[in-house]
């Protein structure tokens, strides 16, 4: 007999196998054995979860020669032929390849009609319904609104939202569930007792993590383990190695050398990767999928605690600890614009390449709340630092270009003077609105004020000004881009606004030269052509 894949052999034979799907298994055998069958169904869920299973579970039950019954004895040539593909009276029908309306018409709306050819119930399983096109979900209306007593429909999606409302009204609905990986860990130790193979827990945890909540992947990739491994034991290295993961290990290592600002590191484990044949988009995704589970184990730490190993989640909390929330969600979002780039871009590892460099030597990433300190001049001597603007007294204005500056020691000088470091600022605000939206929303319009060596940055409304207060992270970003700006490190920094309009500055381009001032009879035609006269000639009176 030639090989069947485990997700073959091991498909669920009557509703108790059928694991993980209760709320729907107790639903159909009640109906069943209550006589209230429905004429249509719509099973809804993602890939893997046994909604095709599920199917041919109620087409069994409804044609079995002891039935309708909720328990089908599995041995009777309908349960048989239901089971092998070749039953005349159940048709399956891939909706993906079999899209257009003639499909449709051929297949179902001419046959349904006629009556079965042995079995009880004719049966029509449409897998991927939502492909079907427009005008194949109208014909198909009618025949599913008010199909004949011997008709059965079975729709199956895993995009229930491309199912047109007139159809999803018509059918009973039925929400397919994820696995989980406990359950799916017990499955899979059960198919490798079966086929005579051992492997470690933290193994079979890696596999179910890897599923993804799908039964069917869960059993596909074991196969492939099974298929590597090399006799004896499964172990977590044979999962890595087989599927092709990243190792929690790596991953945590890489965060490590992110937040201790080591890039070389950081190169030197994506290269280590790169030479084990990992795609760059996987090792993103990789490392975005570590960083949502350091997030999560920051949040509430035990309700992920069983999809890895004990050792490896106490570590993943410390690790959380130390990186927080702040810095994990900007590496996040940064590493997501990394994955769009690299979808579209001839060189993906050197778009990665490009991002962990980022991560690794920006210093405008802001560490855990709980270590950020004050902002603080950081001159031997502070000067007094102005207190914080309210709304009914906006800041006053600092001293304009003109003026002289307040006398400072050489600790708190600036090197610039406040044109050029307008001129800076401007392009520095510009390069920053690239990046971030909400820097375009409140940072033009914006300029700076040098009182001394205070350096003062004027948003152009208090709603800029309260949005970056509200969180000590924005304004130590904001306050380190104006010191990188100026290249004055340790200038402090204080922040202000202002409704009023935005004060001169030094043009960039040498104003008009001044209009030559008129008189006498220049001066009465000018003003005759305006109110739409005409010109009064020299000699006329």
């Amino acid at each position: 007999m030639a090989y069947i894949s485990l997700y073959r052999k091991y498909r669920a034979q009557d509703f108790e196998e059928l694991l993980g799907q209760s709320h729907v298994t107790v639903t159909l055998r009640n109906a069943i054995q209550q006589g209230r069958l429905a004429h249509a169904y719509l099973f809804c869920g993602p890939r893997g979860t046994g909604k095709t299973s599920t199917a041919r579970l109620l087409a069994k039950s409804l044609n079995c020669e002891q039935g309708p019954t909720p328990n089908p004895c599995k041995v009777c040539r309908f349960c048989r032929a239901i089971q092998e593909g070749n039953c005349v009276d159940v048709v399956e029908m891939d909706a993906a390849s079999e899209t257009s309306i003639d499909d449709v018409r051929t297949s179902i709306i001419e046959n349904a009609k006629y009556p079965p050819m042995e079995a009880r119930y004719k049966i029509y399983i449409i897998d991927e319904v939502h492909d079907l096109s427009a005008k194949a979900f109208d014909a198909l209306l009618k025949t599913i609104e008010e199909p004949p007593p011997h008709v059965v429909f079975i729709l199956a999606t895993t995009e229930f939202h491309r199912v047109p409302p007139t159809i999803r009204s018509r059918c009973q609905r039925f929400d397919f569930h994820r696995g989980t990986i406990a359950d799916i860990t017990r499955r899979l130790e059960q198919v490798l007792t079966a086929e005579g193979f051992t492997a470690e827990p933290a193994a079979l945890h890696l596999v179910a993590r890897a599923a993804d909540g799908s039964w069917r992947d869960a059993l596909t990739a074991l196969e492939q383990v099974i298929a590597f491994s090399e006799g004896g034991t499964i172990t977590a290295q044979t999962v890595y190695n087989a599927l092709g993961l990243l190792e929690d290990e790596t991953l945590m290592q890489l965060t490590d050398a992110l937040l201790e600002r080591d890039a070389g590191k950081a190169l030197h484990l994506l290269e280590g990767q790169m030479l084990l044949g990992r795609e760059p988009r996987v090792f993103a995704e990789s490392l975005i999928q570590h960083w949502r589970a350091l997030i999560q184990a920051a949040l509430h730490a035990h309700d992920r605690a069983g999809a890895y190993d004990p050792t490896v989640w106490s570590a993943m909390i410390e690790q959380a600890r130390r990186a927080g929330i702040p810095r994990l969600l900007a590496w996040w979002e940064q590493m997501a614009g990394a994955l769009s780039e690299m979808r579209t871009s001839g060189s993906p590892r050197a778009i990665l390449e490009l991002y962990l460099l980022r991560l690794a030597c920006e210093p405008s990433v802001a560490p855990a709340p709980q270590y950020v300190a004050s902002v603080q001049p950081a001159a031997p001597t502070p000067r007094p630092v102005p207190p914080a603007p309210s709304a009914a007294s906006p800041p006053a204005p600092a001293p304009r270009a003109s003026q002289p500056a307040p006398t400072t020691d050489s600790a708190t000088a600036l090197p610039v003077d406040p044109t050029t470091a307008n001129q800076l600022w401007q392009q520095r605000v510009e390069e920053l609105v690239q990046r971030s939206p909400a820097g375009r929303i409140h940072l033009r319009g914006s300029r700076l004020e040098l009182d001394g060596g205070l350096v003062r940055v004027v948003l152009p409304t208090r709603f800029g000004y309260e949005y970056f207060k509200q969180q000590a992270r924005r304004e130590s970003n904001l306050i380190e881009e104006v010191r990188k700006t100026l290249g004055a490190p340790n200038a402090p920094v204080q922040l202000a606004y202002s409704d009023e309009a935005r004060p001169e500055e030094p043009p960039l381009t040498p104003p008009p030269p001044a209009e030559r001032e008129l008189e006498g009879e220049e001066l009465v035609n000018e003003l005759l052509h305006a109110l739409n006269g005409h010109e009064v000639d020299a000699g006329e009176e």
